[in-house]
């Protein structure tokens, strides 16, 4: 008989289970869901890490035609790149199920746009380009890192992720974005 691993073993404890700091931190902040122009901003800010933020802040950057700053947007998109297939393939592997689907009465404020919730890609992408931004354009990181913060919270909010979802999607995001920038970036 072959003896699980302590990953597998940890993984599945992690899908089964909210930890009690956790579940307190999404009942008090999904509480806020009565307030309607926080719940437009959050549900704004998560239509942002959809892509047009990223989109619109590339094709910004290279509207510059600045060698050094062409060489962050493709450090930026390198980082994506590497978030998304990332993410991907740990949402594949550990199989977190959505809040909203494992949590009765927590309901849903936008569509999810794959099946499971552990990483936040949202988050992990966001957190990706501003680890870019903070290597390459330092004077652009405190605007990127307000919008990658946002962007975390507001998939809590929206019932999409759990908070350890988007703390791992940041802390991944982040790591990949400065070992991008650092290794493009001359």
């Amino acid at each position: 008989m072959v003896k699980p691993t302590a990953f597998k073993i940890l993984t599945h404890y992690y899908i089964e289970h909210i930890t009690p700091i956790e579940a307190n931190i999404m009942r008090r902040f999904c509480a806020l869901r009565s307030f309607a122009w926080l719940t437009w901003a959050f549900k704004s800010a998560s239509r942002l890490g959809d892509g047009p933020l990223w989109v619109a802040s590339g094709v910004g950057l290279l509207a510059l035609s600045d060698p050094y700053i062409n060489t962050i947007v493709f450090a930026a998109i390198s980082a994506v790149g590497f978030s998304v297939v990332l993410f991907m393939g740990m949402k594949n592997l550990v199989g977190r199920p959505r809040p909203f689907e494992a949590w009765q009465g927590l309901n849903c404020l936008a569509v999810p746009p794959d099946k499971f919730s552990f990483p936040s890609g949202h988050t992990m992408t966001a957190f990706s380009v501003w680890g870019v931004m903070a290597v390459g354009l330092p004077t652009l990181s405190t605007f990127y890192l307000s919008m990658a913060i946002l962007i975390g919270l507001s998939r809590v909010f929206l019932g999409l992720h759990y908070p350890t979802d988007v703390l791992v999607g940041a802390l991944l995001g982040g790591s990949i974005g400065f070992t991008v920038a650092t290794l493009v970036i001359k």
